[in-house]
């Protein structure tokens, strides 16, 4: 039976001690192996919690999930592979799944379905709960990415409180049930009132900002190529180069960016590629192409350009973060601005 609305439900999960070990996991046998592995290694007496999957999207694993195992702890356990660890706060969409494992899947269907209806994007991971250590049924947690409260926190840090209290009075509040035209037209309204107190390069950084979260993870791993590269040439641009060929050497990464000086010129593939082939108009090609729930269906009604500098975040983490300087990044092309896809340069440090 598809899980209805109604069964989800809305809750903030508060930071948690926890204890585990990440690792690739084959599937739904893996994680059950995985669980027990967990239950003997952390004694009864730490545990405060019910064990919990965190499955990563965004990734270098080709085959598999890749995946934390964990469970809440009351003192630190750091026995074999699990260590422990802060997980922060996040606010979850949760669905209790009753049902085979081999189900699962429909019932992730309805929950980020439900999620896509509502205009809310995840923050590149899954959570999944066991009340019973793998036994009966799971709860399924889609985790959402916080926009509204990172827009407001970024206004402050780079126009100053009281700029950023006039913005918010501008397009006001935005109630937790808000459905995705309500959402957008609130959207619509925030960055709108940002650009009328705000340069460009200051809309940039705010909304850039807000970008979904890219894993850490997956940043170390370019920072550490583009170190190793430095170390050995001293050459910034040969080691950003480095940089390039590892992302197109490895799975979790998309089309390579092309170089030109410090300038790197990259776009991103389509979200639905088979639709976005088949699509019979522009605006069906546009919306096949766009990632986010919020605007993809709505994309002749008005919401600025410059918010896909939201999606330049995407990269704006990634660079900043390999080379540890700061990045600025133009939009080129927008689906927003009529479109087929949507381009970004991204302007490396003169101090690389």
């Amino acid at each position: 039976m598809t899980p209805k609305p109604r069964d989800i439900d809305r809750k903030l999960v508060s930071e948690t001690r926890v204890a585990g070990f990440r690792r690739v996991l084959d599937g739904r046998d893996g994680i059950r192996d995985a669980l027990r592995e967990l239950h003997v290694l952390v004694p009864d007496d730490a545990v405060v919690g019910s064990p919990f999957c965190i499955i990563n999207f965004v990734t270098s694993v080709a085959e598999g999930y890749d995946a934390e195992v964990g469970v809440p702890v009351s003192r630190d356990v750091d026995t074999g592979p699990v260590a422990t660890r802060a997980v922060p706060e996040m606010e979850v969409l949760s669905l209790v799944h009753d049902g085979s494992a081999e189900a699962t899947g429909e019932s992730y269907g309805a929950l980020f379905g439900h999620a896509s209806r509502l205009g809310i994007i995840s923050d590149e991971f899954c959570r999944e709960v066991y009340p019973n250590w793998g036994e009966g049924p799971v709860e399924l947690q889609f985790v959402i990415h916080r926009w509204g409260e990172l827009f407001d926190r970024h206004t402050s840090r780079v126009l100053g409180d009281e700029a950023a209290a006039r913005v918010a009075a501008e397009h006001g509040s935005l109630s937790l049930d808000a459905g995705v035209e309500e959402r957008f037209r609130w959207t619509k309204a925030a960055v709108e009132s940002l650009a009328a107190v705000a340069t460009p390069h200051q809309c940039y950084d705010v909304l850039s900002s807000c970008a979904h979260v890219f894993p850490e993870a997956q940043v170390a791993k370019l920072r550490d190529v583009y170190t190793a590269a430095k170390a050995e040439t001293g050459d910034g641009l040969a080691a950003v180069d480095a940089v390039l060929d590892f992302m197109d050497a490895d799975p979790g990464w998309g089309k390579r960016p092309r170089r030109e000086g410090r300038v790197l010129y990259t776009s991103k593939a389509p979200r639905d590629r088979a639709a976005y082939e088949k699509a019979e108009t522009d605006a069906a090609r546009r919306s096949a192409y766009c990632f986010c729930p919020l605007v993809r269906d709505h994309l002749d009604e008005g919401m600025p350009k410059t918010f896909c500098n939201c999606g330049a975040g995407w990269f704006r983490t990634q660079w900043e973060g390999a080379t540890g300087k700061p990045v600025t990044i133009e939009i080129l092309k927008s689906v927003l601005g009529g479109d087929d896809e949507c381009s970004f340069a991204i302007t490396l440090s003169d101090e690389l």
